[in-house]
C-alpha cells in the first residue's frame, strides 16, 4: 500500500502572554468558498457512528469523530522543544480524494498547543484580539490566501473559540479550508478541514460532521482514544 503523505504547511504566529507559546503550526489547510462548510454559531456534535470513528486524547482532553477509512499520521514536539511546535498533531486524509504531486489534499487535522496560562471562557472574550491574531498568523501566509467567511466567535459543543473560512492555491490546485481555534484550559486546539475545489461536495459531506463533533472534555473509560 502506498505510504500516506499529506500536504503540511509550516506557519508561524507571534506568541503572546496568554496565547500559544511560540505558536508555530504544522497545518493541513484548505475549505469551500461558499456554503459547503458549517457557518458560525453554536454547534452540537453530529457524526453518525456508522460512518465515523472516535478519536481523542486523555492527556490533551479532547474527543472528535473522523471518517472511517481515512488513514492518519500523528506527530508531536519532543521534550525540551522550544520551537513552538504543537504538543501533538494528527492528520487524517481521504485516500480516494484529490492528490497533488502524489500528496493527498482532502484532509482533517487537529493540533494542540500548550498555553502559557489556562484560558477560561471569559479569557477568550477578554483576549479575543490576541487569539484572533494567532489565528491570522497561522493562515495568512498561504499562497493566494483569501477569506471567504470572516474570522468570528463561535461556541463549539460548549467551548468558546473562533472560526474562519478561506481559500488558497496549492501548487496550482484551488483549495479551501475551515479552521477553528478553541482555547480552553491549558491548551489551544487548532482544527482544520481541507478539500480541493474538485472534491468540495464529497469531502465536506464528511468534514462538516467530523469538525462539528469536536469536544473538549475528559475522556471516559472505554472510549477508543489515544493515551498520549
Amino acid at each position: 500500500m502506498r505510504k500516506l503523505t499529506v500536504m503540511v504547511l509550516a506557519l508561524i504566529a507571534a506568541a503572546i502572554a496568554l496565547g500559544v507559546a511560540g505558536c508555530t503550526s504544522s497545518s493541513s489547510s484548505g475549505a469551500p468558498g461558499t456554503g459547503a462548510a458549517p457557518g458560525s454559531g453554536s454547534y452540537a456534535s453530529a457524526a453518525p457512528s456508522s460512518e465515523f470513528a472516535l478519536y481523542g486524547s486523555v492527556k490533551y482532553r479532547f474527543a472528535m469523530r473522523y471518517p472511517k477509512g481515512w488513514p492518519s499520521t500523528t506527530s508531536g514536539a519532543k521534550a525540551g522543544d522550544t520551537s513552538g511546535a504543537p504538543a501533538t498533531s494528527t492528520t487524517w486524509a481521504d485516500p480516494k480524494g484529490k492528490q497533488v504531486n502524489g500528496q493527498y489534499l482532502d484532509a482533517l487535522q487537529v493540533s494542540v498547543y500548550k498555553l502559557t496560562q489556562p484560558a477560561t471562557a471569559a479569557d477568550v472574550k477578554t483576549h479575543a484580539a490576541d487569539f484572533k491574531a494567532i489565528a491570522w498568523g497561522l493562515i495568512k501566509s498561504l499562497p493566494g490566501f483569501a477569506v471567504t467567511d470572516p474570522l468570528r466567535p463561535i461556541t463549539l459543543n460548549g467551548s468558546k473559540g473562533f472560526q474562519v473560512t478561506y481559500t488558497y492555491n496549492l501548487q496550482g490546485a484551488p483549495a479551501g479550508a475551515m479552521s477553528y481555534l478553541i482555547p480552553k484550559g491549558r491548551y489551544a486546539y487548532w482544527l482544520t478541514g481541507q478539500a480541493s475545489k474538485e472534491t468540495w461536495s464529497s469531502a465536506w459531506a464528511k468534514l462538516t460532521p467530523a469538525m462539528a463533533s469536536f469536544t473538549v472534555k475528559p475522556i471516559g473509560s472505554g472510549a477508543a482514544v489515544s493515551s498520549d
